[in-house]
This record gives C-alpha cells, structure tokens and sequence, in this order.
C-alpha cells in the first residue's frame, strides 16, 4: 500500500510539473494565432503629408543585442536600453519617412520583456507602427515574442500578414516561423503599399518559394510598393550567393519579375554597398526593391555596428 501511494505522488507530482510547463506554453500557442499582427497609429498629422519622394529604410536590430553572437548576450537591461537609444538615434540621423526593422522583441525575455518597436517608435518619432510576429511562445516565466515592425510617420491601414513558406511544419507548429508584413501607406493623395520581409536563413529553396509567393502578391497590387528588409539572399554573381536546388535564387526572382529593382550599383560592388556583417562586411543580403512608377533618387548603405547589419536608406520619388 505504501509503495502504491509513493508511486501515485509520484505520477501526480510530474502531472503537476507537467502542467505548470506546459499550460502557459499550450495558452501562448493557442493565444498566438489572433496576435500575429497589431495596428498602432496616432491622431498627430505629420507636417510632410504632401511632399512628391519618400524616404525609406530597412533594418535588422538583431533584437538589441549588438554584436554577441547570442541573443541572451548583449549586456545588462542598461546597456541594451542605451543601444536602443542609439538606435532611435541613427533612425532620427537617417530621417526616413517609413522603416522595416526585422528581429525586433516585442516580449522576449533574452531583452528584458521590452516592446522594442514601440520603445523606438516613441524614441524616433514615429506615430504610426505595425507589429507582426513569427516566433510567438511561452516556457514558464521566459517568453519569445519577436518578429517584424513597420514604422511610418504616414497613416498606416490594410496590414496583414504575409505567411511565408516553412522551413519545417514541425517547427512551425512548434514555435513559429519567419514571416512578412504588409500594409498601406498614404502619403497625402498618394497610397503605397509597403512589404517587410525577414527570408528564411537556412535554405535558399524556401526564399525563392517565399519570393515567387510576394512577386504574385506585387503583381495583384493596385498601388506603387515598396519591398524591404533582410532577405538573406544575394543575387548570383554576387558575394557570397546561393543557389536553390532548381539553380533559382530569391533575389534573382524578384528581378526578373520585372515588377520591381533595386537602387543597387552594377557590378563589382565595393565594400559601402555591404550589409552583413557590419563589422567585417563581406555580402549585401538587406535590401530595398521598388516598383514602378516609384524610381530611385538615391541610395546608401549606414556604416554602423550597432547590429550586426547594416542599415540601408533610399529615397524614392514618383
């Protein structure tokens, strides 16, 4: 009787282990799925809501954590919140009417549970943002939340959510996968839709079927658009390219659609035109496309180490 009763505590003390493990898991899964994406604007009017070109960026913020190599490295919650006001810092220096920041927190343990893209939204003076997440779960009090931010002085309407091919449908369920966004900016009379996009880093097989999946998505746009953020992808011939299965490349696919380019020099390019990694930058995988009748003004890479990518600004005009 005594060992049956020590082998019933015993089975109901892992019951309750296994509860406590997982319920909060199971919920943040469950819960996850009616959270993707999260609209956020303001009733302040910005002051250029007529201006004829657009200032654009696209950063990868590797969750604040500089340049560690893990994302639970990074130094202490004051050395992160001051990396992050470094960054709002250069998002001000670079003045651009409408960024996409991939990698950002939104609720993520490894960087002390801050909204990183409300905390540079404020920071920077950005009153419009979009927040959508991939990686969405919780594992006792540890969270991970993150994914990509759109932030905009315009009016931003329309976002959705871009659901992108998975690397593994195993993992997916599990935890998440990279995804993109997308949204409508208006710029006074004029509507452009913005995409943001974070590419799979393990398989260029995937990023060529995640852009084929967004040239469609281009090609069905009623407005001019803008493609940015980290596609880790470079197009053959360049540095540190890859290759699909098939021989297809995702960046060779968004060109030759014809429906949109990037404000990229010819070949050979030098090293400003690099993007990763920003301390010893050796390929460009961060990019701007854009579609007609939108053109180029200008293009430039921001020499900074404040991620391990480089931050990548352009002005466009009709």
């Amino acid at each position: 009787m005594k060992q049956f009763l020590r082998k019933r505590k015993a089975v109901a003390s892992i019951l309750i282990l296994l509860a406590v493990v997982l319920v909060p898991y199971v919920w943040s899964r469950v819960a996850s799925s009616g959270c993707q994406i999260q609209s956020f604007g303001s009733s302040v009017e910005y002051e250029g809501m007529a201006k004829t070109s657009l200032r654009v960026a696209c950063y990868n913020i590797a969750h604040g954590r500089g340049l560690a190599e893990s994302n639970w490295e990074g130094g202490d919650s004051a050395t992160r919140i001051e990396r992050l006001d470094d960054i709002a810092e250069l998002l001000v220096r670079l003045d651009a009417d409408v960024v996409v920041l991939n990698e950002v927190d939104f609720d993520a343990s490894w960087s002390n549970r801050v909204n990183q893209a409300k905390y540079l939204a404020e920071k920077a003076g950005y009153s419009y943002r979009v927040e959508e997440r991939n990686l969405d779960f919780r594992v006792l009090h540890c969270t991970w939340r993150f994914g990509n931010a759109i932030l905009s002085r315009f009016p931003i309407s329309n976002a959705e959510v871009i659901d992108l091919p998975s690397y593994a449908e195993l993992e997916t369920m599990v935890a998440g996968k990279k995804r993109g966004v997308r949204c409508d900016v208006s710029v006074g009379e004029k509507t452009l839709r913005v995409f943001g996009l974070h590419l799979s880093h393990r398989s260029e097989d995937v990023r060529e079927l995640s852009a084929a999946k967004v040239v469609d998505l281009i090609d069905e746009s009623p407005h001019a658009c803008i493609v940015m953020g980290d596609m880790n992808s470079t197009p053959i011939g360049f540095p540190r390219s890859s290759q699909a299965e098939d021989g297809r490349n995702a960046m060779e696919t968004f060109s030759k659609s014809g429906l949109v380019f990037s404000g990229l020099p010819e070949l050979p390019l030098g090293n400003a035109e690099l993007t990763f990694r920003s301390d010893d930058p050796k390929s460009i995988i961060d990019w701007i496309l854009v579609s007609l009748p939108l053109q180029f003004e200008s293009h430039a890479v921001e020499p900074s180490t404040l991620s391990d990518h480089r931050p990548v600004v352009a002005e466009v005009t009709w």
